[in-house]
């Protein structure tokens, strides 16, 4: 068998990378307003605003566990996805063969 019907491709929709791009310019601009408002606060920078956020993005340790499990859950539900899906794609090709 040929090595380049090995390798299975899909294109991905203009809408699906609009959405993923989107997303992620979405989360990178939380993050670094997160970091932002914590660094105002380290160099003693406060106003009514950042006050607010400060008080909302710090609010307790139980938060940050609850954020913690669910980092880490999604990451294994991703692992746990992509072991699948690999296997299937491994079957798939064995089965062409």
């Amino acid at each position: 068998m040929d090595k380049d019907q090995l390798v299975i491709r899909k294109k991905t929709s203009l809408g699906s990378r609009i959405r993923r791009f989107v997303l992620l310019v979405l989360l990178w601009v939380v993050a670094i307003y997160i970091i932002a408002v914590n660094l105002c606060f380290i160099f003693g920078i406060y106003s009514d605003g950042l006050v607010v956020n400060y008080s909302l993005f710090n609010l307790s340790f139980h938060i940050y566990k609850l954020l913690g499990i669910l980092i880490v859950g999604i990451g294994a539900l991703i692992t746990i996805y992509g072991v699948i899906h690999l296997r299937n794609l491994k079957r798939k090709v064995a089965h062409h063969e």
